[in-house]
This record gives structure tokens, C-alpha cells and sequence, in this order.
């Protein structure tokens, strides 16, 4: 083999390598998004929901009432932001027309949201801490117990919010 392959075979594998690394330390950061154009009217609607509690209580029995509960918020939401885009337009001279974007905001990736699960994402069960108390000990010593149990405790509400992008025209 001539010296010219052994050093083009060692450079492909060093970009081979450094794009094996690049892709197993997550890619490139995410982009944000996009500036809306200039013909639009973008605004925010939150709403709330009670979380009607199962009978029985797991993982998947209370992911589903939140899930129902988020689902019936929605109407909400998207009310919410209308009236808002209605009112930024009409201070602005302008009408909506048709919604041309709709986002659900979430928190970033890697931060906790107790709305998607007390314990972790989706995990709904898990250890419960009571209070702390105080214990004598026969030999006149005191020592702080702390007392917990295993439970699934159902948020009682969930809220949502969307953004959403409407066409603009003038008035």
C-alpha cells in the first residue's frame, strides 16, 4: 500500500470518528424557531383542567386522566389566544384571518415538569415522604425519624398553553 492511501484511509476515518461523535453527543444544538413573517399575528393562550382522579390508581390509569384532562384544556387555550391575537390586530389596525401555526409550549428538553409527572415523565407512583418526628430512645437519646409510604398522588389540575399564528390583513 502506497504512503498517499495510508494517509487518505486515516484521514476518512478521522472525519468518520469525529461524525460518529458529534452524533452521539446529541447533534447540533436545536435551532430556534423562525421570526413569523411580516403578514401575521402570533399570540399565547393558557388553559386549565381538573384531573378527575381514577378509582384505581397506576401509572397508566393516572397518565390517562392527565391526558384527558390536557385534551379537554385545549378548546380553551386556543380560545384564549384568539381573543388575545383579536385584540393585538385590532390595535394594530389589522384583522386575523385563518390560523396559519399552532405550537404547544412545553418546557426545554432536560427540564423537570411536575405536570407530566411527580416522579419523572410519565411516573405518577412512587415514594411519598410524610413529616419528620422526633423518637426517644429507651436510653434517654433522641433521634429524627422520617416516616414515608408508597403512593400515587392525582394533580388535581393541569394547564396548557399554545401559540398560535394567525394571517393578518388589514382592516
Amino acid at each position: 500500500m502506497k504512503r498517499s492511501h495510508v494517509t487518505l484511509t486515516a484521514a476518512a476515518a478521522a472525519v468518520i470518528a469525529a461524525a460518529g461523535l458529534a452524533l452521539a453527543s446529541g447533534g447540533p444544538p436545536p435551532v430556534p424557531p423562525a421570526d413569523p413573517a411580516v403578514d401575521t399575528v402570533v399570540s399565547t393562550g393558557s388553559a386549565q383542567a381538573r384531573v378527575r382522579a381514577p378509582a384505581e390508581r397506576s401509572n397508566a390509569s393516572i397518565e390517562h386522566a392527565v391526558r384527558a384532562a390536557r385534551a379537554r384544556a385545549v378548546p380553551g387555550a386556543v380560545a384564549a389566544a384568539r381573543a388575545e391575537a383579536a385584540a393585538l390586530a385590532a390595535a394594530t389596525g389589522l384583522r386575523t384571518g385563518t390560523i396559519v401555526g399552532i405550537r404547544r409550549d412545553s418546557p426545554p428538553l432536560g427540564y423537570w415538569d411536575q405536570e407530566a409527572g411527580r416522579f419523572g415523565a410519565g411516573i405518577w407512583c412512587g415514594r411519598v415522604y410524610g413529616g419528620r418526628r422526633l423518637v426517644r430512645r429507651p436510653d434517654g437519646t433522641t433521634k429524627r425519624v422520617t416516616r414515608y409510604h408508597h403512593g400515587c398522588p392525582v394533580p388535581k389540575r393541569v394547564s396548557i398553553r399554545v401559540t398560535l399564528t394567525f394571517a393578518a390583513r388589514p382592516a
